[in-house]
């Protein structure tokens, strides 16, 4: 019998692979509508159409910032409540997002009709290109709705495990703004008007397939009025404010670097800077979707305290991103004369491309931590790190460079890397401030691990097979006693156990892995079991005979509750049972 039984990534690994392509996918949804609109005007308009359309893109992030803070805000805190088996709370945070993203997008809808001409005006910065600003922000502004549900059809499919829905989200996305751009730029000639509409009209249609797929089946969060509560909305702001930061921050940057572009490198040097714009969108994929996937589940772990789950994550996270943005880099790099030719660029792209693949590697990491700061509810942390990242640094490289010529470029790895610095810095502070407090932190992850310190917690992962089941239920006897539970009745529950797994493998097919952790908390024990497949809940199974029922029935006879919830793509059972004192 194998008795060394330890934690592995297997099952984790497993489910952040299946979330991260349908993530990495939506996050390139939207960056795809902006490299199409930007190839069919550049080709249709020229340069000025392709850099009308670099200078109105503030409008959006603004919007995808509302968006953030409140999708984003709310998705963590449904996360972290279904991490303490709250799935009811966690319902109440997704209908508070649909309620407030709504009333936000009909207020910024409105105000951006009456304010349009001003601000078309301000992000051209007075130049000729104002009346085409103005084209391509007033559509923006009308459909500021679809733009900010998406977000949240986006996150909440990934809370739900419905990630293969993601990905059909976005192929109705692109493929739609595909087919309206040629229709409304080429064949009805709308130019700007007609890019634009067609991003809007696109994201629509995804909309309404994303709730669609979201309500449908075995669902956790469906639609319904709630009224408003004061502490939910504080919780959603606390916990978007740096994923808002983010859009927020890069609208002001792009605003203040297109101003120092133009003023250093004139009208060419924008139209070069409209190319790294939209190339650096490309990236967003994998500086964001890499950590955006495993943020829910960093939040969920947290809440439950399973430091090795958090670990292991991060452990993959940095493998994937510096995987996929060293490719990045290499491709854009070997490219750079078919990136020319593609944006009717007439100058060399190659020492811009090499900054832009350096930069992308740097952000990468540093959005990993931006992410994990979040999930970990250390937000004065990510808020530092994201103004550093997308506005503080970058436009003081971009100042300090603006004389340099073709070495202008390097303000955007030249930034990203001092934002490493800045986050190295930031992290060593939390660790070296904890060192003296009842519960220090780990370095790097800034993690309490008191309780595995203290032997009160016990993870480790299991094949679905009969070998480790036995083992696994002989581990948890073992930890049970060793923790003053008393002898027969942990004898009654090493064997209980066994059967529930038996149950859980037996009837729920796709499940090939199992994580456990035992924990002793405030007076009780309990055992988590994760496990992937279907959704399966063995103490409400109605085809089980009454053999497989008798494990179940001993539990329940001995458990002070059972939760069982199905978040993320796993099954999730909680069983809490008191810890008799006495042996």
């Amino acid at each position: 019998m194998n008795t060394e039984l330890k934690q592995d990534n297997r099952l984790l690994k497993k489910g952040y692979y299946k979330a991260l392509f349908p993530v990495m996918f939506s996050v390139l949804g939207a960056t795809i509508n902006a490299l199409i609109d930007s190839v069919f005007v550049s080709q249709k308009l020229g340069p000025d159409g392709l850099a009308a359309v670099n200078l109105s893109m503030p409008v959006y992030l603004v919007i995808c910032m509302i968006a953030s803070l409140i999708a984003g805000g709310a998705s963590v805190c449904s996360a972290r409540k279904a991490g303490q088996d709250n799935m009811k709370e966690a319902q109440n945070y997704f209908r508070d997002s649909i309620q407030y993203c709504v009333g936000m997008s009909v207020l910024f809808t409105v105000l951006g009709i009456v304010f349009c001409g001003p601000v078309s005006e301000l992000l051209s910065g007075g130049s000729g290109l104002s009346g085409s600003v103005y084209s391509y922000c007033i559509i923006t502004f009308i459909g500021s709705s679809p733009a900010m549900l998406v977000y949240i059809t986006t996150y909440y499919l990934q809370l739900d495990g419905k990630n293969k829905a993601i990905s059909v989200s976005v192929i109705i996305m692109v493929a739609s703004d595909i087919l309206f751009d040629i229709l409304l730029i080429y064949v009805f000639e709308f130019g700007l008007y007609g890019a634009s509409a067609a991003s809007v009209l696109s994201t629509v249609f995804a909309v309404i397939y994303g709730f669609a797929a979201l309500f449908s089946g075995e669902a956790n969060y469906r639609p319904g009025l709630i009224r408003p509560d004061t502490e939910r909305l504080k919780n959603i702001i606390r916990y978007g404010s740096p994923w808002a930061l983010i859009n927020l921050f890069d609208a002001v940057k792009l605003f203040l670097i297109n101003i120092i572009i133009l003023g250093a490198a004139g009208e060419s040097g924008a139209a070069v800077w409209a190319v790294l714009n939209t190339l650096s969108e490309v990236s967003l994929p994998v500086v964001s979707g890499v950590p955006r996937t495993a943020a829910p589940m960093v939040g969920t772990f947290y809440t439950s305290h399973e430091n090795g789950g958090i670990r292991m994550l991060t452990a993959i996270q940095i493998r994937v991103g510096m995987g996929l943005s060293l490719l990045y880099t290499v491709i854009v790099i070997i490219t750079h004369p078919v990136i020319a030719v593609f944006f009717n660029i007439s100058r060399s792209m190659l020492i811009p491309c090499i900054c832009l693949g350096v930069y992308v590697i740097f952000s990468t990491l540093c959005s990993v931590w931006e992410r994990y700061f979040t999930s970990i509810g250390f937000i004065s942390a990510a808020n530092i790190t994201t103004g550093a990242r997308n506005l503080i640094l970058p436009v003081a490289a971009a100042l300090m460079l603006a004389g340099t010529g073709e070495g202008l470029w390097m303000f955007l790895p030249v930034s990203a890397a001092a934002t490493v610095a800045v986050i190295a810095v930031i992290t060593f502070i939390r660790y070296f401030r904890s060192r003296n407090t009842k519960r220090p932190l780990s370095p790097v992850l800034l993690l309490d691990d008191s309780l595995e310190r203290a032997n009160k917690v016990l993870d480790f992962s299991i094949d679905a097979k009969m070998e480790d089941v036995c083992s696994a239920a002989e581990k948890i006897k073992d930890f049970c006693s060793e923790n003053n539970m008393n002898m027969k009745i942990a004898i009654r529950l090493g064997l209980a156990m066994e059967e529930l797994l038996n149950v859980i493998i037996v009837r729920s097919p796709g499940v090939h892995f199992i994580d456990l952790r035992t924990f002793v908390i405030a007076g009780s024990t309990g055992v988590r079991i994760r496990y992937g497949g279907p959704v399966f809940d063995p103490f409400h199974d109605e085809q089980a005979d009454d053999d497989m029922l008798m494990g179940i029935n001993i539990l329940n006879k001995l458990a002070d509750t059972t939760t069982h919830i199905y978040t993320l793509g796993f099954n999730v059972l909680t069983i809490i049972f008191p810890l008799h004192d006495t042996k």
